[in-house]
């Protein structure tokens, strides 16, 4: 009788018990998927960004490049030793690049949530950029993409979501705040992630992505390890041999198979699959540019080129017009440049890291393109 009466009160504890376990990371890697190919988790506070200040580049004009995997060879290669030695820059392009030094904030799967947070992040710490590009790439706004729910748990911390709750889209806080009430409405407890972890049963897609993820992806902190180190803030020597890209396709049989068309199959499923626009992230990229325009900052959107295996499914895939359609009318509406680097004759750079991603040697010419420099 008294086990009866109780039970609500057992149950409840039970469901508490394991709510309270499921925060602890190993029992949440064992119980949930949000820990596969993970590039987030919620500890982006208000890092220091002193290099914002080096004295070194005080003639430079700054940009703040925000953006995806695919932004993230400015990390490397946004710099004067490469400018200076590219191959597809006129020498009056080189000469105007000069002018510049590009800051970047770019992580796998990123998307105009997080960049919302770190640009505001920046600028409340009394940084100011004289420019800034802000990659856009349709997977960026599919709800059902591999990272969204990652995003969505992971890419604001909580007391920034508190200090911008009036910026916040309706639909953005309701699932904010509601999942951080308890662990178990937050992350959910995965059948096919227990079943993996017992049995040994591997998810194919995510392996093959982990391969294009950053080696620090799935560490303790590597969403802010990619945007704030000093390893990637240091302006490399140009090496002309450390691209490990290919031109129109790689040679090998293999690597033309995995790098190209399994890479592009995998992406329709993960990325692009059921593609459900995400209007949170269309006020969240407005909002940016809004306060960019208060600022007197000038700002940039920019598609990225993709590989014509890629960009093949772009121009048939019948989301993705409409989509494109609205990033053309919101630049037209904030008045602002808007530059789609997949049409023809954009950029004469045809080499690949793979089907997603340029190569790194394409960045100069990419940066002249985003920024309206004439050959």
């Amino acid at each position: 009788m008294m086990l009866r009466k109780f039970r609500i009160l057992y149950l409840f504890l039970l469901f508490f018990s394991i709510d309270k376990l499921v925060l602890i990371p190993p029992v949440k890697t064992f119980l949930t998927g949000e820990e596969v190919g993970n590039p987030y988790v919620e500890s982006l506070k208000n890092l220091s960004a002193d290099y914002l200040g080096e004295t070194k580049y005080q003639d430079k004009k700054k940009i703040w490049a925000f953006g995806t995997s695919r932004s993230m060879n400015f990390y490397q290669y946004a710099s004067l030793p490469y400018v200076q030695n590219s191959e597809f820059l006129s020498t009056q392009q080189k000469k105007e690049l000069e002018k510049f030094k590009i800051y970047t904030y770019a992580a796998p799967g990123s998307n105009p949530l997080v960049y919302y947070t770190r640009f505001n992040q920046l600028l409340e710490q009394n940084y100011k950029p004289d420019m800034v590009f802000l990659e856009v790439s349709a997977f960026s706004f599919n709800k059902n993409n591999r990272f969204y729910h990652i995003t969505l748990l992971e890419g604001m911390p909580l007391e920034f979501a508190l200090a911008h709750f009036d910026e916040l889209p309706n639909e953005f806080a309701h699932e904010f705040f509601f999942s951080r009430l308890f662990a178990l409405s937050r992350y959910k407890i995965s059948s096919k992630a227990i079943s993996a972890n017992l049995f040994g049963t591997k998810d194919k897609n995510m392996e093959l992505l982990k391969t294009f993820l950053p080696a620090n992806a799935g560490s303790i902190d590597p969403f802010a390890t990619a945007f704030d180190t000093k390893t990637n803030r240091e302006e490399s020597p140009y090496t002309p041999d450390q691209f490990n890209d290919f031109k129109n396709l790689p040679s090998n049989e293999t690597d033309k198979y995995i790098k190209v068309s399994m890479l592009v199959d995998v992406l329709k499923k993960e990325f692009y699959g059921n593609f459900t626009e995400n209007e949170n992230n269309f006020q969240f990229l407005s909002h940016i540019i809004d306060r960019c325009q208060k600022n007197n900052i000038p700002v940039i959107l920019w598609i990225p080129k993709v590989h014509k295996e890629l960009n093949d499914f772009y121009e048939t895939a019948t989301f993705y017009p409409k989509w494109k359609q609205k990033i053309e009318t919101l630049a037209k509406e904030k008045q602002i440049r808007f530059v789609d680097l997949n049409e023809a004759g954009k950029v004469q750079c045809d080499y690949y890291q793979d089907a997603a991603h340029v190569s790194g040697r394409c960045l100069p010419e990419i940066t002249a393109n985003v920024l309206g420099i004439p050959k």
